[in-house]
Order: structure tokens, then sequence, then C-alpha cells
């Protein structure tokens, strides 16, 4: 029997009239909120057998309010609302299932009263399974790092390890959209070393969330220097392993408002580590990001474990193909094929396609003939420091707003 409840909706009325719908359901008691931070204390005070969470409320993400739930210990029932796409909804309801909260149902708004009211109105029945958040692990390597724990932290803390930007374009335009944060590391003995070369270390040492968090200042730092360019977007790599917790994301969100750059300009390009165990948990922690603004893509999509499975279950909002991929499909017309009707499933989905690695004009036409959005590689430009990408960037802004010399067709 359900004796109270508690509605959280950012539309005062709409959640005052599922009130008055639930009380004629037979349940005595009724509060409503609109606010995310009164949902999270309400819940830590008083007990409830029934949550109605609007998760778009702006403060305080749904993933946030059912992170709480499952802290306080809560035996309530849940109830999800959103008016965000499917995808988004079904992710948080995952999430919510995944860390051991009991969900009723997940509702699309807009939806009658009625149908609210009934889901409401629903028994609370079977046994609450209480599942851990577990986090992917980590790559195993068995070579021996070639450097210390305490060498790379020092790299992080003085800056050594910076960011290159590999350049991304519209694929039928050409026109420059953002480019890719790649790690390098400037030694002291004024050697520079590429990613590759010191990422195993990086793993082993358990330092990927302190290389992330680098990054993201690079990234930061980058667009607060070029702010009249709103129309970039710089891409960051993040191992699911550090992005599979709802508490990281927000972490990332109010550290993009401090520094005072708009959630649309980041992309976090999630990486294929992680397995299949965690995909759950990176749907809540992808959701919740969505829900702040920024665009989350999957990375190397049908490498490692970026597999359909992890493309059903996040909401991503973006597709990366790898170039080996691209490289089949240029040789294979059966791998042609599969790459076709994957980048179909995504534009179904209305998700934004890169191509990685494209080298040259045949790579360039196959992008272009697939219908991806964007791409990157050679064709365009090596990586490059920070200084050198914005000289790009202000070159490429200023052949484009360039008049073009009148044609003379008398001249040679």
């Amino acid at each position: 029997m359900i004796r109270n409840a508690l509605v959280i909706d950012q539309v005062e009325r709409t959640g005052f009239a599922l009130a008055t719908f639930m009380h004629y359901a037979g349940i005595p008691r009724v509060d409503v909120t609109r606010s995310g931070h009164g949902f999270v204390e309400a819940v830590q005070h008083r007990r409830h057998d029934l949550l109605v969470v609007d998760i778009d409320t702006p403060e305080v993400t749904g993933l946030q309010m059912i992170d709480a739930v499952v802290e306080a210990g809560s035996p309530a029932a849940l109830v999800l609302m959103s008016a965000q796409p499917p995808r988004i909804l079904q992710a948080a309801q995952d999430y919510a299932r995944t860390r051991g909260a009991r969900v009723l149902s997940a509702i699309a708004k807009p939806r009658t009263m009625v149908t609210m009211a009934s889901a409401a109105q629903a028994m609370a029945r079977g046994r609450r399974h209480r599942a851990g958040l577990r986090r992917g692990s980590l790559p195993s390597a068995n070579d021996t790092p070639a450097f210390t724990e305490a060498v790379l932290r020092e790299a992080l803390a003085t800056r050594q390890i910076a960011a290159h930007f590999q350049p991304r374009h519209c694929a039928h335009t050409g026109v420059l959209r953002g480019a890719e944060l790649q790690p390098g590391w400037y030694r002291p003995d004024d050697t520079w070393l590429p990613a590759a070369d010191f990422l195993p270390a990086i793993a082993q040492a358990g330092l990927h969330d302190a290389l992330v968090q680098r990054m993201l200042e690079c990234a930061f730092e980058l667009l607060g220097y070029m702010h009249k360019d709103h129309g970039l977007r710089l891409g960051v790599r993040v191992p699911a392993s550090v992005a599979a917790s709802v508490s990281w994301a927000q972490g990332v969100a109010e550290q993009a408002e401090r520094a005072g750059i708009a959630a649309d300009q980041l992309v976090l390009e999630i990486a294929e580590d992680g397995g299949a165990r965690c995909n759950e948990v990176l749907a809540g922690a992808v959701a919740h990001l969505r829900l702040r603004g920024f665009h989350c893509a999957i990375d190397r999509f049908g490498q490692g474990d970026s597999t359909l499975s992890r493309w059903f279950k996040v909401p991503f909002s973006e597709l990366q193909i790898d170039a080996r991929q691209l490289v089949q499909a240029r040789e294979n017309p059966h791998a042609r094929h599969i790459l076709a009707s994957v980048i179909a499933m995504a534009r179904e989905q209305h998700a934004t396609l890169l191509v990685k690695g494209v080298d040259g004009e045949r790579d360039l036409a196959l992008a272009r003939s697939l219908g991806c959005h964007f791409t990157q590689g050679a064709q365009h430009a090596a990586p490059m420091a920070e200084p050198a990408f914005v000289q790009y960037a202000a070159l490429l802004r200023y052949a484009a707003g360039r008049p073009q010399a009148p044609h003379n067709p008398d001249a040679g």
C-alpha cells in the first residue's frame, strides 16, 4: 500500500495536478517540490513509499536524485519522467536499476495525468535488489612501466604533459569545426614523447583520471582563449572506467561552469574499455552529461568494448569511426556495406558521425558518400601544439572571410 509520495516536477502546475490525481488514486499524502535540492533533502530526512521524479530538473538532474535515493537507503519505488529523447530516459531507468533502485515506470512527457496516476497506483512488489556501483577495470599490462608513478604525477602537476590538437573539418564544406586533444609530454631534457610512449605507464599507475583532468584543463584554457570561435568543439578522450559515475560527470559540468565554458563546446569521447558490465552505469553518467548540455561520443566504434551493446545502452550523441574501418570499407565491398549499415543506424538516432584517419582525397570522398558529417586526419592536418592550432584556425577564418578577386578571362 502506498501511503505517502513525493513528486518533483520543474513545472509547478504539472506537479500539483499529478498530486491531485494521486490523491484520487488513494494515496493519503503527496508532497510536491520543484527543487532538486529540496528533493534530495526530503529523501534524506523523510520516508516515502513512492518517488515521482522529473529527471529534467536543471539544478540537480534525475541521475543525481537517483544517487541520493540509493545512498539514503530509501525503500521508495521510483517513477521517472522526462521530456528528453527516449534514449536518455531509458538510460536513467537502467542506471537506477543497476544501482539497486526499484523503478515502477519510466514515462515520456507529455502524458495524460491518468496514465501518471496509474503508474503511481502500482503496488511495490518483489524483492529490492541492491547492486553496487561497479567501475570498469583498466586494461591490464604485463610490461614494467617505463616511468614511475611519482615521475608521471610530477609531469601532470607541472604541466609537462599537455595537449596537441588534431583539427576536425566538415566533410562537405571543409570548414574547421573543432579538434581532438591528444596528450604529449614535453620533458625537461627538451624531448617530446607522443602519447603511445607513456599511456601504458599512465594506465599501470592508475592515473587515467588525472590525465583526463589535465586534458580538460587544456580544453577549457583554449576555449577561453578562442571565445569568439563559438562553433568550435574540442574532443577529450575519456576511458569508460573513468566516466562510469554520475558524480564524475557532475564534476566535469562544474569545472566547465567555473571556467565559463559552454557545455556544447566539449565532446566527451568515451574510450573502448570497461567491458559490458559497466554499460548501465556508463549510461547514467552519459545521460547526466547530455542533460547538462555536453556532447558524448562512442569512440572507435567496433573496436575493443565499443560494441552494439554499448551503443544500445548508452545515449551517445556522436559515433566515431576508426581509421581501420575506413580502410576496410575502401578495400572490401562487404566491409563497406556493414559500415554503411552502422552509419544508417546512427543517422536514424540523429547522431553526429565523425571519421578518423582520413588520409587522402579517396578517404574523404568515401566518408562523404557514406553520409558522415565530420572528418579528421592527415588529409586536413596533423596534430599540432596549441599556438599552431590557434594560428591554423585564424588563417582558415581569414581565408573564408577574404573576398575573392573577380575573374579576368584575359589573364593568363
